[in-house]
Formats: C-alpha cells, structure tokens, sequence
C-alpha cells in the first residue's frame, strides 16, 4: 500500500531546512564580519592563494615565529598585528596595550584555554579545570599554598637534599666531572618536591605518581598541538584513534588509580576520627570545597601542570646561563651562605638572597617562556582606546617585546645578573625589581587577573633547588660545547633539548651553616 505524505510532513521538512540554511547562513555572516574585522591590522604569514587550507603556514609558524614576530616589534613597536598559528588567527597587541586590557571580563583566559586545548574531551581533564577559571584551585593556591610559604620551605628543602642524594650522589669518589642531561634531571628534582607539598611524604616519592606528573603535562601539551590540525567537526571523533590522545588518557587514568585509594583511606580514618595527616594539597582542597564535589584528582594535575614544567624549566635556564658567567658564582655562595647561616631553611632566608633572586628573573627576561603573554578570547567586542577593535571570538596576545628593549634594559641582549638587584636602589623599582612582581616591562609570570597565581611558590622552589645545586655542586659546560640556544615552538620559549652540563661534588666543608642540612 502507497504510504501517504500529508501537507504538514512537507511544512516540517520546510521548516528543519530554513532553519539548517538561516543557521549556516548567520555562522559565515559571522564568520565574514569577523575576517572584516580582522583585515585591520596587517597579516604577517598569510595563506597563499594557490592553496586551500593554513595547514602548512600554521606547521610552519612554529619554527618562523621567533623571528617574523621579533622582526615586526623592533620596527612597529606600538602597532597590533595578526599571525596564524596553530590555535588559528591571533591578534597580538603592543605592549602598550597590556595594563588597559589586563583585567578586562570581556577577554577570556578560561575561553582561550577551553578552546586551544579541547578541554571539553577526555584526557584534557586537567585544562578543562583550567579553563573553567578553577574557583578551588585558585583559592588552594592564594590561600593555603602561598600563605604557607615559610611552612612548606623546610619540608621542600629537606626533599631537595633527599632527592639529589638519588639524582646527583655526592660522594667524593665521584669527584671528577660527570655529564648529566641536565632538564630530565632537574625534572625530576622538581616533580618529587613539588609533590611533597602537594600530596605530603605519602606519594611524593611514589615513583608511579612522578612519572604521571613529569609525562602528563607534555604529553597532553603534544596531543593538545597535534589535534588542533584536525577539522574542527571530527575532533570529537578523532581524537580516540590518536595515539597521542590515548597516552593522555591512559595518564588520567592512572592518576585516578594512585590517588583515589589515599584519598579514601584518609576519608575513612577521618569518619573514624583517627588519623594524622600532612597538611598538604589534599587536604586543602578538602577543607576549601567544604563537602561540595569536585574532582580531587584533576585538581592535583592542574597543581602538576602549572608547577613542574614551567619551573624546571626556568631552573634549567638559570644553570644554562651561570655557567656562561661563571664570575657571578662565588658571590652567590656567599649571599646564600650568609642567609642560611642567619636565618636557617625560612621564607625570610630565601627573600634575603636577592642576588639570586635577581639573577632567576634575569634569566626570565632573557627567556621567558613565550614570545607573547596574557592569552585571552573576546568573549563581546572590545574598542579599546586607541580604536583598536577586537571582534567577538577572536584570539589575542601582548607582546612580550618590552623584555628585550634596550630603552627598558640597558644592553638587553647581555645576560647581567646584577640587573635586578641595582635596580633594587633605584626610587620607585624596589618592587618591580623583584622576581615575583609583574608588569608590561616584564611578563615572566604574565600580567594583570591571571598573572601566574603560583609564582611565589615556584620562586622560593627555584630558589632552594638552586641553593642546593649551588651549594653542593661546581657546574660548566662540556669543553668544546656551544652556547645554549633557546628551542621555539610556535609562541613558547623552551630551554635548549640538547643542553648537556657536567657537575661534580664541591670540596669546600658547608658544616659552618649553622646545622642547616644542604
């Protein structure tokens, strides 16, 4: 029997494809006003006519992006620009611009992070916390992280000692010069102490759990760059057969088998009212999300994510330029003697090496680690004063180009640990001359709301895995070896991945600190 087709099935029809081609029609309406808009400011890798897809400028930005970036700020100090990357078009903004747009709501780091990481998908666990703007993590690390400094210094150093007694064993058999790849070994030093604090003497040297903490962040990081060069419409899918997506996953995944136990064990024990535990990150995520749910594992990998990377390799590249200049050393020795010697392992102690601090935020200025800072997606349309116009949806940056200008810092381009501490002395940059403060001359930590929230932390951590390597060890270059040099990728800035040093134990007796264990 014919089967029959009444009017109202033909309205239907009618109506799901108005509403399919009013849909496509208002995204390219959207899409075309954006590119409009975006067609203000000038394009510095622009596609090819002859070819239909950015697939290749977007590969090839991250080994030209240093340079074309660099090029067009020494010339154009003051004026916005436009580069493809691999997250897709970016205005990056002048420096100038950076105090008027710092606290702006209108520009979304928690946006830019949800979308140039896929955090809406599994294995991106830990910058779908990010992106969200993490009120519990925010308030762990402003609250309890960085309130406890001067607790949490002791119990670092004493793991920093701990864990280069296993790295770098110092025994004077050993006392010739030994080559040792320097970042995954300093690495490792930063995971286990950085996990002492986060998750207490328990798991911090639970070798399964370091190796979730060292591998996630750039695995994730690698499959987060390689995903971003599928269609858009077949992520979702795509990312299941990706063996980089599966690696992240299989990471989630084992940091749920680690944890979930520990954490159920001190549950029970506390609805038993027994048990001691360390005050560490577990437990202030506990008493900060007060019965409320939340996910105590993620909340530990976004801690691992913004902690280990970043401050390895800020440490790496403090080594990589003191044994470039060699002469600043022996006044270290003893700036950090006398400070440990007065005040012992305190957040006092740390802040009175000020020609270690110094010298740390000099080697960040040298490198950083981006080309460009405070990331944000417009979220509504911003004129900013100037005129300039940022267009709902479009991706920006600031210029990182004010580290490396020579009317802002005299001979830029020379490393000079003492930059900061005789700036120190100047009226007016007693604040701005310290490792942990920010501003547009110096965007190491980034800048305005989302200016690393962690950085006090990470500099008093760099500062004593620096005093025990300074203490402990001598350090140089292998004879013959050249100058490090930076790796680029895309807008990041890495230490150099072939950058081998070669230490050996210090002869001189430390047993004049006071006690103090180094």
């Amino acid at each position: 029997m014919a089967m029959m087709v009444s009017p109202t099935d033909f309205l239907d029809a009618y109506y799901y494809l108005y509403l399919f081609v009013l849909f496509t029609g208002a995204s390219l309406l959207r899409g075309t006003l954006r590119n409009r808009h975006l067609s203000q400011f000038p394009h510095l890798n622009p596609k090819p006519v002859t070819e239909l897809t950015k697939t290749r400028i977007r590969k090839e930005f991250f080994t030209t992006s240093y340079t074309i970036i660099r090029q067009w700020f020494h010339t154009n100090p003051d004026k916005a620009v436009r580069v493809t990357a691999d997250v897709g078009d970016v205005i990056i903004l002048p420096v100038r611009l950076a105090n008027e747009i710092k606290n702006d709501p209108r520009l979304s780091f928690g946006e830019f992070i949800y979308n140039s990481f896929h955090a809406s998908l599994p294995g991106f666990e830990g910058f779908r916390e990010g992106a969200r703007d993490s009120r519990i993590v925010q308030a762990v690390i402003v609250r309890d992280l960085t309130k406890h400094l001067n607790k949490v210094t002791e119990p670092l150093a004493e793991e920093t000692r701990l864990a280069l007694d296993e790295l770098l064993p110092h025994t004077m058999a050993s006392a010739t010069w030994q080559p040792v790849e320097i970042r995954d070994t300093i690495l490792r030093l930063i995971a286990r102490i950085s996990s002492r604090v986060f998750l207490g003497s328990e798991l911090c040297r639970n070798e399964d759990w370091l190796k979730v903490t060292r591998d996630y962040t750039a695995d994730a990081m690698r499959a987060a760059i390689e995903l971003r060069f599928v269609p858009k419409p077949v992520r979702f899918l795509a990312h299941w057969f990706m063996p980089s997506c599966q690696k992240a996953r299989v990471h989630v995944q084992e940091a749920r088998r680690i944890i979930g136990p520990v954490l159920e064990k001190r549950r029970a024990q506390k609805m038993a009212g027994n048990g001691s535990f360390d005050d560490d990150a577990i437990e202030w995520f506990e008493r900060e999300a007060q019965g409320k749910p939340y996910d105590p594992v993620i909340a530990q990998l976004v801690m691992s994510m913004a902690a280990i990377h970043t401050t390895t390799d800020l440490t790496v590249q403090v080594l990589a330029d003191l044994v470039q200049h060699p002469d600043i050393i022996d006044p270290l020795h003893e700036e950090i003697e006398s400070a440990l010697r007065e005040g012992g392992w305190t957040k006092n102690s740390l802040y009175n090496m000020k020609l270690l601090d110094s010298v740390i935020k000099e080697s960040q200025r040298i490198k950083p680690i981006g080309l460009v800072s405070m990331r944000r997606v417009a979220t509504a349309p911003v004129t900013l004063s100037d005129g300039t116009y940022i267009p709902k949806g479009a991706t920006i940056a600031v210029s990182a180009e004010r580290m490396w200008d020579p009317a802002v810092y005299p001979g830029a381009d020379s490393w000079d640990g003492n930059r900061f501490l005789k700036m120190r002395s100047v009226p007016g940059s007693e604040h701005v001359a310290q490792l942990v403060s920010t501003s547009p001359e110096h965007m190491g930590f980034g800048h305005g709301q989302h200016a690393c929230p962690g950085r006090f932390f990470a500099g008093n951590e760099v500062k004593i895995a620096l005093v025990h390597l300074l203490l402990r060890y001598d350090w140089r270059l292998p004879e013959g070896a050249a100058a490090p040099k930076p790796r680029t990728l895309g807008f990041g800035l890495g230490v150099d991945p072939s950058l081998r040093l070669e230490y050996r134990p210090r002869t001189r007796n430390l047993g004049d600190l006071g006690g103090i264990e180094v």
